[in-house]
C-alpha cells in the first residue's frame, strides 16, 4: 500500500520533536501514581501473572503455567522479576510489572505515529499519538498489569505491517509475525486476522503464496512466543474454554442484550477518545471511507472488536483498547479534514491548524487523565482504613470484614473475610472483636453494633464505597454458657483410648486419629440432658498442624439419628490465624435443644492425622 503523502524531507525534525513531547506526556500520565494500592493484596488479575512468572523463574523453565492466557506477556515480565525470584512476590514485583505495562503504553503511542503517517500524513500520526497518550481508558489500563496494553502495541504494529505490504516476502513475514505475536499475547489478538486478510487481498503480489507465507510465519511466531500452549495443548484448550465460559456462560450474571452491549462500548469510545476527539473521529471516518483501500484493515479491527465484544455479557473498558488506536487515527484524519476547510492541509498553516485542533480536542481527556494520575498518587480509602486499624485495633483481634483486598497484617490480626455481610452473617459479627463493612452490606447484620469510624472516598478513584468500622458492645454478644465435657460422654471413629485428652484441660495433649485423616472420621459428644448448643471450639496444637481440613457438624435431638446442622466459622482458617492459640470455631446459626453432637471430617484424604487438644462447647440457655 502506498503512502498518502510524500515522506518528510531530510532535516524536517519537527514531527520527531513533537512526538518526543507527546511520548513524554504519555509517560508522565502512565508512570505517575503507579504504586497505588501496593499496601494491599494485589488484584487477582495481576496476581496470576506475577505469581505464575515467579513460579516459572524458580523452576527454571519456560512453562508459564497459567493457561487461560498465552505465554508472551509472562516472558516479557520474566527478565524484570528475575532478581526477585527467590522471594515471595511482594510490592516491588508488582511495581516492576506495572512499570512494564506503563512502558508498553508509551510504546503504543509511538507506534501510532508511523501508522498515521503511512495512512495519511505526519500530522495525523502525531494527532493519533497525542489522542492515545491522553486517553483516559489507556491511562487507567496502564496502571495495572494488563495484557490489553501489550495487545494494543502489537495490533498497532500489525496494522502498520499490513499498511506496508508490497508483495515482498519480507513485508509479508513482518505482517505474519505481528499477527502471531498478537495471538501469543491474548486470545483477542485474533481480531487482527480479518485486517490481515483484507490487507493481503488488496496488496500486490501473488495472493495465495503470500497468504501461506504470512500464515506460516504467524503460526511459527505463536509457537516460539507461547511454546507451552502447544506443549500443554490440552490444558491450553481448557483455558480457552474457561475464558469463553466466563464471557458467555456465567449462570450467575444476568444476560445483556447485544444492543445494550453495543451501547456500552459506544460509551467506552467516548470515554477513551473524549467527546471532541470522538467528533473529529466521525469526521475522519468520511476520509477513511473515501480512501477505503488504505483504511480498510484498520476499520476492520475496530468493527471486529466491537461486533465480537458486544456478543459477550462481560464488559471492561480495557477490552476495547486495541481498537481505540483506530479511533485515534480517525481523530487525526478528522482534524486534518477540518483544517483543510481553512487552509491547504499539506501546507505549514494547514498542518499547524491540524495540530491546534487536535490539542484543543485532547484537553478534556488530558484533564481527566491527569486527575486520575493525581488521585493515584494520594492515599486510597483502604489506606486510611489500614492506618486506623493499626492505631486502634488490638493485636490478635478477630476482625470480620467484607472489604476486598484490604491487607490487614495476618501476623497481627485474625481476619474472617466475607464477600458481603448478609443477615445470616450477623452471628459471626457478634462473635468478632471488630467489624469492617461497606455500603453494599445488609444493615440487619450490623444492628446493635457501635460505629467507630467511617471512611468515605473523596473521589471515584480512591474507592468505590464507604467503609465503616464497628465495635460489638458487650450487651449485644450472645450469652454463651460453657457445657461440661466428660470423657465418658465422648466417642470417636478411632483412637478411643485417647478421648480423655479432649477434656483434660491441657493444650499440650492431643486426641489423634490412628492414621492420616480421611473423609468420614468423627468425634461425638453425648449430653446428659438436652442443651441448646450454640458454639464449639476445637483447640489445636500450637502450630495447627493437625486441624481438620473440612468439618461438618451434625446434631441429634434424641441421641439417635443425626442431621447436619447449619454452622458458620467463628475464626479465620487455621493457616491465617496468628501464631499460637490455633483453633477451629463453629457457630450454630439456629441453636435448638440436642442430646448429642458429632463432628465429621469431610475433606479429602490428607497426609496428616486429625488431632484435637481440647473440645469446648457452649450453649445458649435463653434465646439470642
Amino acid at each position: 500500500m502506498s503512502s498518502a503523502s510524500a515522506p518528510a524531507p531530510p532535516g524536517a525534525r519537527w514531527p520527531w520533536l513533537l512526538l518526543l513531547a507527546v511520548l513524554a506526556l504519555a509517560a508522565v500520565l502512565r508512570f505517575t501514581g503507579l504504586s497505588w494500592g501496593l499496601r494491599h493484596p494485589p488484584h487477582p488479575d495481576e496476581r496470576v501473572f506475577v505469581e505464575s512468572t515467579m513460579e516459572m523463574l524458580r523452576a527454571g523453565d519456560l512453562d508459564h503455567r497459567y493457561y487461560e492466557y498465552p505465554g508472551l506477556v509472562f516472558y516479557l515480565l520474566a527478565p524484570l522479576l528475575w532478581p526477585l525470584r527467590a522471594a515471595p512476590a511482594g510490592p516491588h514485583a508488582y511495581l516492576l510489572a506495572r512499570g512494564l505495562i506503563a512502558a508498553c503504553g508509551v510504546l503504543g503511542c509511538a507506534v501510532l505515529y508511523p501508522l498515521g503517517r503511512r495512512l495519511h500524513s505526519p500530522a495525523v500520526g502525531l494527532v493519533a499519538a497525542l489522542t492515545l497518550a491522553v486517553s483516559l481508558v489507556a491511562v487507567e489500563t496502564a496502571h495495572m498489569f494488563r495484557p490489553d496494553v501489550v495487545l494494543q502495541v502489537l495490533c498497532a504494529a500489525g496494522l502498520l505491517a499490513c499498511a506496508r505490504l508490497d508483495g515482498s516476502r519480507s513485508r509479508e513475514a513482518q505482517a505474519g509475525l505481528a499477527l502471531g505475536a498478537s495471538l501469543a499475547a491474548k486470545f483477542s489478538g485474533v481480531f487482527l486476522l480479518p485486517s490481515y486478510l483484507a490487507a493481503r487481498l488488496l496488496a500486490p503480489g501473488p495472493r495465495g503464496p503470500r497468504l501461506l507465507l504470512g500464515a506460516a510465519v504467524a503460526a511459527l511466531a505463536f509457537a516460539v512466543l507461547s511454546p507451552y500452549a502447544l506443549v500443554h495443548a490440552r490444558d491450553f484448550l481448557e483455558g480457552v474454554q474457561v475464558q469463553l465460559r466466563y464471557h458467555y456462560e456465567d449462570s450467575v450474571r444476568a444476560p445483556v442484550s447485544y444492543g445494550a452491549m453495543l451501547a456500552d462500548y459506544g460509551r467506552v469510545w467516548l470515554k477513551g477518545l473524549g467527546l471532541p476527539a470522538a467528533a473529529l473521529a466521525l469526521l475522519g471516518l468520511e476520509t477513511a471511507l473515501r480512501q477505503w483501500r488504505r483504511w480498510l484493515p484498520a476499520l476492520l479491527l475496530a468493527l471486529t472488536s466491537c461486533a465480537v465484544l458486544a456478543s459477550s455479557d462481560v464488559q471492561h473498558d480495557r477490552f476495547l483498547l486495541p481498537a481505540l488506536s483506530v479511533g485515534c487515527l480517525l481523530a487525526g484524519a478528522g482534524a486534518a479534514r477540518a483544517a483543510g476547510w481553512m487552509a491547504d492541509p499539506a501546507g505549514a498553516r494547514g498542518v499547524g491548524l491540524t495540530l491546534a485542533l487536535a490539542a484543543a480536542a485532547a484537553l478534556p481527556s488530558l484533564r481527566a487523565s491527569a486527575a486520575f494520575a493525581r488521585e493515584m498518587q494520594g492515599p486510597l480509602t483502604r489506606d486510611a482504613v489500614l492506618d486506623w486499624a493499626e492505631a486502634n485495633v488490638a493485636a490478635r483481634a478477630r476482625v470480620l470484614s467484607s472489604v476486598p483486598q484490604l491487607g490487614l497484617d495476618p501476623a497481627r490480626f485474625e481476619v474472617i473475610l466475607l464477600p458481603r455481610l448478609l443477615a445470616e452473617n450477623r452471628l459471626q459479627a457478634l462473635n468478632a472483636d471488630r467489624v469492617l463493612s461497606t455500603a453494599a452490606d445488609d444493615e440487619s447484620a450490623l444492628q446493635g453494633l457501635t460505629a467507630l469510624a467511617t471512611f468515605t472516598p473523596q473521589s471515584k478513584y480512591q474507592g468505590r464505597t464507604t467503609i465503616t468500622a464497628w465495635a460489638v458492645p458487650p450487651e449485644a454478644r450472645p450469652a454463651y454458657a460453657p457445657v461440661a465435657v466428660a470423657a465418658a460422654a465422648l466417642r470417636a471413629s478411632d483412637s478411643a483410648a485417647l478421648l480423655p485428652l479432649l477434656c483434660d484441660g491441657r493444650a499440650d495433649t492431643l486426641w489423634l486419629t490412628a492414621g492420616p485423616q480421611q473423609r468420614g472420621d468423627w468425634v461425638e459428644l453425648r449430653l446428659g440432658e438436652p442443651r441448646r448448643v450454640a458454639r464449639l471450639e476445637l483447640l489445636l496444637d500450637d502450630e495447627g498442624r493437625f486441624a481438620a481440613r473440612q468439618l461438618r457438624l451434625e446434631t441429634s435431638a434424641d441421641g439417635g439419628r443425626f442431621e447436619a446442622a447449619a454452622a458458620l466459622p467463628g475464626r479465620a482458617p487455621v493457616e491465617l490465624q496468628p501464631d499460637g492459640g490455633h483453633s477451629q470455631v463453629l457457630l450454630l446459626s439456629s441453636p435448638r435443644p440436642v442430646r448429642a453432637l458429632r463432628l465429621v471430617q469431610t475433606g479429602l484424604g490428607w497426609r496428616r492425622r486429625w488431632g484435637i487438644a481440647e473440645l469446648r462447647v457452649w450453649d445458649l440457655p435463653e434465646g439470642p
